[in-house]
């Protein structure tokens, strides 16, 4: 079983790790880190669009609520606190050798996916 979720999406979720650890549920966890809520910042910005401001009327920032982050969040360790073993991948030479591991365990284990958490904006 692989269950793919977003950062923010994580941080309600945690109790599954322990479950497959307490049960040997051989369970695969990939935590796409983006730092936010991205498709939310996304759908902020159509909206404001179909309503018909213009980019250099947007606010120059996302709401606070729609960051992930401060303090930053360490998907491993907290794996690691509930009998999840895990790895950080930020760069892309190592999303090979985390799969193998991910695959070589038996039970459950975490990636920590490391993503760009931009949202271009729209040009004024």
């Amino acid at each position: 079983m692989l269950r793919l979720t977003g950062d923010g999406g994580a941080m309600y979720t945690f109790q599954a790790l322990w479950t497959a650890a307490h049960y040997r549920i051989g369970a695969k966890f990939v935590v796409c880190s983006n730092g936010g809520y991205r498709l939310l910042k996304q759908n902020l910005l159509d909206y404001w669009n179909e309503r018909g401001l213009s980019p250099s009327q947007y606010p120059s920032d996302f709401p606070p609520a729609f960051t992930v982050g401060d303090p930053t969040l360490d998907f491993v360790a907290l794996a690691g606190a509930l009998g999840v073993p895990g790895r950080r991948v930020a760069q892309p030479t190592e999303i090979a050798p985390a799969i193998e591991a991910m695959l070589r365990h038996d039970g459950p284990f975490l990636i920590d996916l490391v993503l760009d958490g931009s949202v271009p904006r729209p040009a004024n």
